[in-house]
């Protein structure tokens, strides 16, 4: 569901899963979407001038029932206003022609919600759906002219830019994933190969983010300590998605570098074979 997500769009649904546990709430609704977007990108309050994350989520904090909250490691569903608002989303990066769906679709989804909660407080923060789409559709052309001068003069653009690749039987993007392995080939990484398993996190009371530094959670009045919060991953390269399973070993085991991962299919392409894209294999179309 979440593969054209940018990783900050993730980050946002998953932060909106904790604030809809910490309000008890039986699903996570737009409220809780929004306090993951402003919480996660600060970049959207440009877009918000009459507002602030204090501002909002006292407003949130009056709107809801007040329950007892509901572990972490629970599983909610999306409520129907807030599915509709990923939709929405979905239908803003396909009407702008982009490939990925972002932090700035996911707001200009919440706003598509002309009804819920959340719209109504992003309209009095001063958003404006219009706007925003005009501006999002800007800042695109610019990267994307940008984009193509840098991948002219890149090697082996002619080869990989020339179509697509299958990953997991999913044809992507070839010029994309070559930059995906470029990138991760930076460093020379000492990649182990194993099972993916629930990682604890601390997660900051107030504003929900998410960090590896277990230690934070010493200071409980600001940090909670949440065992196997974290339930899944993504290859770096292709975003397949890795979370703990026995019964399914390519989506529960790949190779982690310690910090980030690859699925099994990728290492064997672009780790095992340097030369992929030096090359003229037939998964190239």
């Amino acid at each position: 569901m979440f593969e054209r997500y940018t990783e900050k769009a993730r980050r946002v649904i998953f932060f909106a899963r904790y604030e809809a546990s910490r309000y008890g709430s039986p699903e996570i609704d737009t409220e809780h979407l929004l306090l993951g977007l402003i919480g996660e990108d600060k970049s959207v309050y440009r877009w918000l001038p009459k507002t602030d994350l204090e501002t909002i989520r006292q407003r949130i904090d009056e709107h809801s029932t007040k329950l007892p909250s509901i572990p972490t490691n629970v599983d909610l569903p999306l409520s129907g206003s807030a599915k509709r608002v990923l939709k929405h989303a979905a239908d803003e990066a396909d009407r702008l022609s982009h490939r990925h769906i972002g932090t700035e679709h996911l707001l200009l989804g919440l706003l598509g919600e002309e009804g819920c909660f959340a719209a109504m407080l992003l309209r009095n923060g001063g958003a404006d759906a219009e706007s925003i789409r005009v501006e999002v559709g800007e800042i695109a052309k610019q990267q994307s002219t940008a984009d193509i001068h840098k991948s002219i003069g890149s090697p082996g653009y002619r080869t990989a830019s020339a179509g697509t690749i299958e990953i997991h039987g999913v044809h992507r993007n070839a010029e994309r994933v070559r930059d995906a392995v470029q990138r991760c080939r930076m460093y020379n990484w000492h990649w182990t190969k194993r099972s993916w398993t629930n990682a604890d996190i601390a997660i900051a009371r107030k504003s929900g983010k998410v960090s590896f530094n277990l230690s934070l959670a010493r200071d409980a009045e600001n940090f909670e300590l949440v065992k196997g919060g974290w339930t899944k991953d993504h290859c770096f390269v292709c975003r397949w998605e890795l979370f703990e399973s026995q019964e399914d070993p390519d989506h529960g085991t790949g190779y982690t570098n310690g910090h980030d991962w690859l699925c099994t299919e990728c290492y064997i392409k672009f780790w095992e074979r340097p030369d992929f894209f030096s090359s003229s294999y037939s998964d190239i179309t």
